[in-house]
This record gives C-alpha cells, structure tokens and sequence, in this order.
C-alpha cells in the first residue's frame, strides 16, 4: 500500500499517534491517520481535508494512493476538500455555497458549463498558481521518496549543532568581558591562597593547644630553666601563650579579610562577565530564532526551541566563568601550598606530592559513590524508551491503546524495559561496596605513610625539623587542595555545556533562507 510506504521509521500502523507535547511532524500524524482508516478497509471512507497539513510533495504522493484506492470501486468514499486538486478524480463532485447544492456532476461535466461556479473556482485556483507547482514536483518526486522514510530531521539537527561549536568562536564572543574576567582572577588567586593559610594557622592552633609546660619544684628548677624563680617561668610561659594566641586571632583576622575581598571580587567579576554574555547570547538567539523560516520550526518540536532560549543559555552562562575561577583558585592554593610545605619540611612535601595521585584517586572513587556514579545510573535510557517514558506515552494515549486493544503489548514493554533499566543489583552492589572500601584503604594508608615519615624526619633530625615544621608542613599542603573541591562545587559537566554552546552558535549563526527581517532583495514600487 502506497500509503503506508511513505510513513517515515514506523514499524506498524500501531504506533501510537503522540500528542503535540511530543514531537513529531504534522505530516507523519496525517499519513498514519490516513494508514490507518485504510488498512480497516471501511465500506464508507469520510476524508475531511485528508491531505490540508500535508505540503505539496507529500500530498501528490498520498493523493495518488488513495485515486487508486477509490479507483477498484469496492468502497464508497466522501471527500470534503478546497483543494480542487484532491477531488478532481471523484465520480460525482458536489458544489455546495451558502448552505445549498449548486452544482452536482463529474469534473468534465461541470467544467463544460460556460458560467459554471465550479468551472469558475477552478480558474481561479490555476491564476493564483504563479510557479510551476507540477514542474517541482516532477523533479523533486523521487528525492521525496527516497528520503522520507531515512531522513531524521532531529539527528540532522543534532550533527549541525555538535559542529558548530568552536572554542576561538567562544573566546572572541567573551572578549568585551575580559577586564572582568581578569578582576575575578584576581579574587580567585586571594580566595585560593586562603586555603594553605588555613593550614598554617591550623597548625600553630594545634602547637598553642600542645604548647609544653615543664615542671618546677623549686629555684634550682628554675634557673636551669633560665628563670629566678618558679613564680617567674610560669609567668613567662602565661605571657608567651597569650601573645600567640593574640597573633593567632590577627591571623584569622587577615584570612577573614582576604576571603572577603577575594570572594567579593570573585562574584563581581565573573558574576557580571557571565550575566552580560547570557544576555547576549539571550539576544541574539531569540533576534536568529525570529528570521528563521517556516520550515526551520517544522523540524523542531516547540520544548527544544524554548530550551535553547532558557535551559542552553543558562548552561553557556554558567560554564563562561567556571573554568576560570576553578583553575585559578586551584592553581593558586596548590603552588602556595607546595611552596609553604616545601620551606618548612622538604622531604616531607616530597613524600605528599609522591602519594597525592593515590589519594586522587581513593577521592574520586569516594565521590562517584557520594554522587551516586558507580550505581550503573548512566546506563539506564531516557526518552521513550525507558519505563517511565513507556508509562507516560501510554497514559496520553490511552483511548488509542485501548481501541487497538495494545494494553497487553504496552504491559511487556514496560517489563522488558524495567527489567533492563534494574541491571545486576547484586554485582552492582559488591563493586560499589568494594570500591568504596578501597577508597578509604588507600586514604588511611596513606596517612599512616605521612604520620610515619614525619616521625621519622623529627627523630632523626631533631635540630632540622620540629613539631610545628611537621605540621605546618602537612596541613598547608593538604588544607590546599581542599580548594580543589571548594572550587568545583557548582561546576557544570563540560560536554552537556560544549554541546548547548553549540546548539546555541548553530542557531545564532543560522542564515535563514527566507529572512522577514532582511531588508535586502526586490522592491516594489
């Protein structure tokens, strides 16, 4: 049946007709419709503008299969059209205007009267035709058929928009932002460095809390001590802790300010560079979307249009900064912290910078469990495809599915999908439980390798290396990478945001073939 051949990647003509919330085109909607009231093989067939959301290519195709539909007379079938074009082959063609029957008769009968309203409609359809519509058809008639049931207009749509994104493109449209780029930097270089100070402080903390008091019995205690009296070295040792915890207090006093300003520069600069560009991009993709022409909108459903005005530029917006922020704050705290580690305890800083890829990795296995990434949820499909998406299409075409008597189908779909979707709980559960195991292994092994090394650094070397050179040595190199993940909180997945960049640099780039707003071409006077 030659209808049916031109219903594009349909497996039966059980598919189910999907409301306008779901994309698909409105000439695949009319040919399934047609395909289905034929395969009934009806003895009365009411066609009420069969072929109106169909364009000129498609409806010759449709047209021609249902004149030999009619033409084996084994059916009676009612046409109701304005396009003349559809009727022209009916045994009787009925002219019905204001209500009454005008004229009644073939197409040649009623094209024989001189006067005729029919003859006379006729005529001026054929005036109003000023292209060879016949002649386009012809030549492009067997490119329709060929490529109405392959061509894939969200695939094409997709394989555009993954080519158009170029990062020198990017990085030209973020220029006029750069000075507060270059600000933002700046605080991030202050928020960075924050971090390894954090560790320092930390330590002296821990020294003043530990700060040694050694007994003193008498006089002679003292003076070995270098004090007169016992009264003396208590007094000493009272005054020497208070002004370390006072220099303490102005050190918190000096990273409070520092994470202030930097984190003020911080939002200031990348907040308005990133808020100026999802402006921009928010102009000129609504100003490209509005010179597209008509086809363009016909070959996108209406959820993916609106999602590059709001979902794709939010993505664009957010990654703009985020890249520059996470790699200066990080650099920023991480050579600060090798740098004070280094000074203080250098075989020790040598040692963590060894195990630091070790301890990479039992985090980014302790954040893939947090995250929930090594469950297999990757893996599961989204769409139509999945349980949720068979459950939703079935209810929103419920009256279909149960005149086509399809509930048993639908039912084992939804089965195999779920069952598809659950994987292997009992394998999936002994590798994330498994991992997470090493994950913490390897961290607590390697703190026991820093632990001992430093002990041993401190016993062997007593006059190179004291307690506070050990720790401040430790807790500036591992406070520094805490900004790692402090600076990744609020990152955006870079592939997801490559790809909204190009979607978005595809449609601004877009040069429509019929542009309303151009105020080129020809000119009537």
């Amino acid at each position: 049946m030659q209808v049916a051949i031109v219903v594009p990647r349909l497996a039966s003509f059980f598919t189910l007709n999907l409301p306008p919330s779901i994309f698909m085109p409105n000439d695949s909607r009319t040919r399934i419709a047609i395909a289905r009231a034929l395969v009934k093989n009806p003895k009365i067939l009411l066609l009420d503008e069969a072929t109106s959301a169909l364009d000129s290519d498609s409806e010759r195709v449709v047209q021609d299969a249902l004149d030999k539909l009619m033409e084996d007379h084994n059916r009676t079938t009612v046409v109701i059209a304005h396009r003349l074009s559809t009727i022209r082959n009916a045994d009787r063609i009925a002219f019905i205007a204001g209500g009454r029957l005008r004229e009644i008769g073939s197409h040649d009968e009623l094209m024989a009267k001189p006067n005729g309203r029919y003859r006379r409609l006729v005529e001026s359809q054929r005036r109003q035709n000023t292209v060879d519509v016949d002649a386009i058809k012809r030549d492009n008639a067997h490119k329709i058929e060929e490529e109405d049931e392959e061509f894939d207009f969200e695939k094409e749509a997709g394989e555009l928009a993954s080519k158009a994104f170029n990062k020198k493109d990017a990085r030209n449209f973020a220029a006029p932002e750069l000075k507060f780029f270059i600000l933002g930097g700046i605080g991030a270089i202050f928020a960075g460095g924050v971090f390894p100070a954090w560790g320092i402080i930390f330590a002296k903390m821990i020294g003043l809390l530990f700060y040694p008091v050694l007994p003193c019995e008498n006089d002679v205690t003292a003076s070995y001590y270098g004090f007169s009296t016992c009264d003396e070295y208590y007094s000493y040792i009272a005054d020497d802790m208070q002004d370390m915890s006072f220099r303490i207090a102005l050190y918190w006093l000096g990273i409070i300010i520092a994470c202030f300003v930097g984190n003020t520069l911080i939002f200031y600069g990348f907040g308005y560079a990133t808020e100026s560009i999802n402006k921009r991009i928010r102009d000129k993709a609504f100003s490209s979307l509005m010179r597209q022409e008509v086809a363009f909108f016909d070959k996108r459903s209406v959820g993916s249009i609106t999602s590059q005005l709001q979902d794709d530029a939010a993505f664009i917006s957010a990654f703009s900064g985020e890249p520059v922020r996470t790699l200066v704050m990080t650099l920023a705290s991480v050579v600060t912290g090798i740098i004070i580690s280094m000074i203080f305890m250098w075989p020790f800083a040598l040692l963590s910078l060894g195990v630091i890829p070790f301890m990479g990795f039992a985090s980014a296995i302790e954040m893939k469990r947090f995250l929930g990434e090594d469950e297999g949820a990757g893996d599961s499909e989204d769409g139509r495809d999945s349980p949720s998406g068979i459950i939703v299409e079935t209810l929103l075409n419920i009256r279909t599915v149960s005149a086509l008597t399809l509930e048993e189908q639908r039912f084992q779909d939804y089965e195999r999908a779920l069952a598809k979707s659950e994987g292997n709980l009992v394998k999936e559960s002994l590798i994330s439980g498994s991992l997470a195991g090493l994950g913490i292994g390897i961290q607590q092994w390697v703190n026991a390798v820093q632990f001992y090394w430093g002990g041993w650094l401190m016993y062997t070397y007593p006059n190179a290396f004291d307690f506070e050179s050990f720790l401040i040595s430790m807790f500036s190199l591992l406070f520094s990478l805490f900004a790692i993940g402090a600076a990744a909180q609020g990152a955006t997945d870079k592939p997801k945001a490559e790809a909204a960049a190009g979607r978005l640099f595809y449609l601004m780039n877009r040069k429509s073939e019929i542009d309303p707003l151009n105020p080129d071409g020809k000119k009537l006077s």
